[in-house]
């Protein structure tokens, strides 16, 4: 059957239309496309930050140790007196020192032999073969101790009160690894007229530096500088004295410890 001639022709619109269409729609997605990728870029994802991390917390502060704390610890003798308030400032030097004048307090040569210079060393040796160091140390009823950063170091300052008498004894000590040395300062026979209840240990410097810068400064025909080894002297009132010997005025005023039992020492140059 042969078709009508509108018949064809609308046969051949449709197909074209349809064919346009299909053609519009495939131009549509490749349009939508070409916008998408031709039009504005997407902004980049924010970069990562990574957080610093936090500085480490500061050291902690030194503790220091009460003395009470200390002499608990380190079994001092209750004889000994060491008030806070004139303590050292580390626990070092506050464990050196109670155990310094623990040792007198006690009678151990053993201990305060070792921690001594060389030359109060031989002096204490030598009292403890003559028996003086346990006759003078077992009189010993109480040892106010002071201490005061001194010189690159420390000094100590023990009033010692030993058969009734009071006594006095200065020490410069230098930190030695965990320990400290000792050595022993000059006195003279009325040190303690000199001292002040606050500071003993600087009223006693201040004062045998000023006597050696007086007599150093003399005519050497005038002053005669007692060259005497530490000893103690041993007395019904002695108890364990202080300092050491200074040099002898030219009145023929003498040197010496600071009374009874006295720890005498050989002079030297006054400090700067």
């Amino acid at each position: 059957m042969t078709p009508h001639p509108n018949q064809t022709i609308q046969g051949s619109w449709n197909l074209r239309a349809h064919s346009i269409f299909a053609l519009s729609a495939s131009v549509c997605i490749i349009a939508s496309a070409a916008l998408i990728s031709c039009g504005e870029e997407e902004a980049p994802p924010p970069p990562i930050v990574r957080a610093e991390p936090p500085p480490p917390p500061p050291p902690p502060e030194p503790t220091v140790k009460s003395i009470a704390e200390l002499m608990t610890e380190y079994d001092i003798d209750s004889r000994i007196d060491l008030p806070e308030t004139l303590a050292p400032d580390t626990n070092e030097k506050r464990i050196a020192v109670l155990k310094f004048w623990n040792a007198f307090a006690k009678g151990d040569d053993q201990y305060a032999s070792g921690r001594m210079a060389e030359l109060d060393r031989k002096v204490l040796n030598d009292l403890v073969k003559s028996g003086s160091w346990k006759t003078t140390t077992g009189a010993i009823t109480s040892i106010e101790v002071q201490c005061k950063d001194d010189e690159g170091g420390f000094a100590t300052f023990g009033l010692i009160t030993a058969g009734g008498a009071e006594q006095a004894m200065l020490w410069d000590a230098v930190q030695s690894g965990d320990d400290s040395v000792f050595t022993a300062f000059p006195g003279t026979h009325d040190i303690l007229a000199h001292l002040s209840g606050e500071d003993s240990i600087g009223s006693w410097k201040i004062y045998i530096n000023g006597l050696f810068e007086k007599y150093s400064n003399l005519p050497d025909e005038q002053v005669e500088i007692p060259q005497s080894d530490v000893q103690l002297a041993e007395g019904s009132d002695s108890g364990v004295g202080g300092g050491g010997e200074t040099p002898a005025p030219p009145d023929g005023g003498g040197g010496g410890g600071s009374g009874g039992g006295v720890l005498k020492k050989k002079p030297h140059a006054p400090l700067p």
